[in-house]
Formats: C-alpha cells, sequence, structure tokens
C-alpha cells in the first residue's frame, strides 16, 4: 500500500517551480509580441488612412474636371474655398474612434493640398501626417527623423 500512495503523489501534479518558470515564459514571449502587434495595428491604420486620402484627392479632381477650378463658384460668381464631405474627412469613415482626420494645407483655384493628421490612439505615429497633393506627390510631415514618404506610403 505504500507504494502506491507514493506513486500517486509524484502524480499529482505541477510544481511551483516549473509552473513560475512557463510563466516566466510567456511574459517574455509576450514582451516580444506585443510592439509587433502595436506597430501591426498602426500599419493598418495607416494605410485606411492613405485609402481616404486618395478618394479625397479624387473627389478634388472630379470637382475640378466640372468646374475647371478647385474653388467653388458661389451664385454672386465669386470664388470660395471648398470644403470636403464630412465622410471624408474622418477614418474610420463608419465611425468608431477617429484615427485621423483629413483637411487641407493649402487650396487655390489650380492646387490642393490634402493631409491626413493623426488622431487619438495613433497620435504620436512615426509617420506623423501624410500628405497628398493635385499632382500626386505623396508626403509626410512631423514625422520621425530619417523616414522617407516611401516608408509610410506603402
Amino acid at each position: 500500500m505504500t507504494m502506491i500512495n507514493q506513486t500517486r503523489r509524484r502524480q499529482g501534479g505541477f510544481t511551483l517551480i516549473e509552473v513560475m518558470i512557463v510563466v516566466a515564459i510567456v511574459a517574455i514571449l509576450a514582451a516580444i509580441a506585443y510592439p509587433s502587434y502595436l506597430e501591426s495595428v498602426r500599419k493598418s491604420k495607416r494605410a485606411e488612412a492613405r485609402a481616404q486620402l486618395m478618394e479625397a484627392a479624387q473627389y478634388m479632381q472630379r470637382f475640378y474636371s466640372q468646374n475647371d477650378s478647385f474653388l467653388k463658384v458661389l451664385n454672386d460668381n465669386t470664388k470660395s474655398d471648398m470644403t470636403l464631405p464630412s465622410a471624408l474627412t474622418s477614418v474610420p469613415r463608419g465611425g468608431g474612434a477617429t484615427t485621423y482626420t483629413i483637411q487641407f494645407v493649402t487650396h487655390t483655384a489650380s492646387s490642393f493640398n490634402l493631409e491626413a493628421v493623426p488622431t487619438g490612439s495613433m497620435e504620436g505615429d512615426r509617420c506623423g501626417k501624410l500628405q497628398l497633393d493635385n499632382t500626386g506627390l505623396r508626403g509626410i510631415a512631423n514625422a520621425n527623423t530619417g523616414l522617407a514618404p516611401s516608408d509610410c506610403w506603402r
């Protein structure tokens, strides 16, 4: 009988040391993986902002082809600054926490420059503001030093 009791005791479970080692390994893996996960989330939100910035630029080009100007003509034939539709001014479009706002940097009758400004959880993003002008030139502003526009626009 004594031998059966000793065998049962040995099969009882994990020791505290074994559990602590597993917890330490899981913590190390999580500490390595979490920053990569966050950067992946930021990258997908940047991609969404780039797509909506391109849509806003296409909207402006369609407006120009109909009016021969990037400015709005009022009833008294004077021109005023144009505004983007509200659906194009915040990212994501469908609602939720806003991660970017789209606005004009410059706006004349023959040119425009749009930018997507990071807000909320995207503030302090390494790419800063994404910019796009009427010629299709892509740029960044307030980004970490050493970044090229191609680093943020791919």
